[in-house]
């Protein structure tokens, strides 16, 4: 996914492989060791979140002409880094 259209403070629109948009609501973000990353639940068409609904994690790094773009976190030991920081967040704040 690489276009990001900002809909309002907690909606995000997301192009998927195909160019088709996808809907996702910002449930977290979070900055570990220097670089951001977002946390989405995709929306359904009700633009709701069900208990179904999965959490997908972005890294958000910047393009060449500054704009934010959502990457993917191809390296195992950095989705298991964010994915731990995340825990841990939660954890404290039980």
């Amino acid at each position: 996914m690489t276009q990001n259209e900002l809909i309002n403070e907690n909606i995000i629109t997301l192009l998927d492989d195909n160019d088709n948009p996808i809907d996702f609501e910002i449930i977290e973000m979070l900055e570990i060791e220097g670089k951001r990353y977002a946390f989405l639940l995709p929306l359904n068409d009700e633009e709701e979140v069900t208990e179904e609904d999965e959490a997908v994690i972005f890294r958000i790094d910047t393009g060449d002409d500054g704009e934010e773009i959502f990457a993917y976190i191809e390296d195992d030991e950095e989705w298991e880094m964010v994915v731990d920081a995340y825990n841990d967040m939660l954890f404290e704040e039980e």
